[in-house]
């Protein structure tokens, strides 16, 4: 009589079928990982630009109501729109020490950027003080 040492081939192959399951879950979740990752990447990458471009705008042009669109490059592209939301005339200085007053004009301001078919947009308002006409 023989004894029962070892295992069957069935059950070798159920063992063999099950690894191979695990396994290529893992990967997957490893290759979903490294996408996600990736995306994560350019999504900060895309804010650090469309940030870049509202400071820009805000602080460092003359702000007019249009659009405007270009490439930033590595693949991004950017547009930009700039809508007046109202102006008033600001009176500056005291009875006894007059100054000319200044135009305060508040300006809406949105950046989007653009890449592999995904977009960012962050929006703002922008006060821009000029001379009184």
């Amino acid at each position: 009589m023989r004894g029962e040492d070892g295992f069957t081939l069935v059950e070798v192959l159920v063992a063999l079928v099950i690894a191979s399951i695990a396994l290529a879950a893992l990967f997957r979740g490893g290759i979903d990982g490294m996408v996600s990752a990736g995306v994560a990447g350019r999504m900060e990458e895309a804010m650090s630009r469309a940030q870049s471009r509202l400071a820009a705008l805000c602080h460092g042009a003359r702000l007019a109501p249009g659009r405007q669109s270009g490439d930033d490059g590595g693949g991004f592209t950017w547009a930009s729109e700039i809508a007046a939301l109202g102006s008033a005339v600001v009176p500056r200085g005291s009875d006894d020490e007059p100054k000319a007053p200044l135009k305060a004009a508040l300006f809406g301001v949105q950046v989007t950027i653009s890449w592999g078919g995904r977009e960012l947009k962050l929006a703002t308002s922008c006060l821009a003080l000029g001379a009184a006409t």
